[in-house]
């Protein structure tokens, strides 16, 4: 692959990973500030003291616990984090492409990484760079 190709595979997913950036941000924060938002309502609502006060209560509650669960079991803020540091990552890249003296090879290589950490980023699991460095058995 030559400058000008890796350059702009790697603009082609810094492009994806900051606009997966902003809609998982988007999705993270209105699921964890509305289930908070729900919750102060109801609370608010129970203060009228009527039957009809109680069935809306009942309903932002359980819109509230929907969306609390939504974003736990989604893992929203992960898939957000993720794509904001694989955005980073491909930021470095691209200065060290438009360096005197590029190794397009390495580059190439390290735009491959990027992609495959953000993956495993996203399914939750690490890749062998991130676990911690195993103890010797003689130790």
């Amino acid at each position: 692959m030559n400058k000008e190709g890796l350059k702009e595979e790697a603009l082609k997913w810094r492009n994806k990973f900051n606009k997966g950036q902003k809609n998982w941000s988007a999705v993270h924060y209105t699921t964890v500030f509305g289930s908070i938002i729900l919750s102060v309502f109801a609370g608010a609502v129970l203060q009228f003291k009527s039957g009809e006060a109680m069935a809306i209560a009942t309903v932002l509650t359980s819109l509230a616990a929907a969306l609390s669960s939504l974003a736990a079991a989604g893992g929203f803020e992960r898939k957000w984090r993720s794509n904001r540091l694989s955005r980073s990552r491909i930021d470095g890249l691209l200065m060290d492409i438009e360096g005197d003296s590029p190794n397009l090879p390495e580059l190439t290589k390290q735009l491959k990484d990027i992609i495959m950490k953000h993956d495993l980023e996203i399914v939750g699991e690490k890749s062998d760079e991130d676990e911690e460095p195993k103890p010797n058995k003689d130790d």
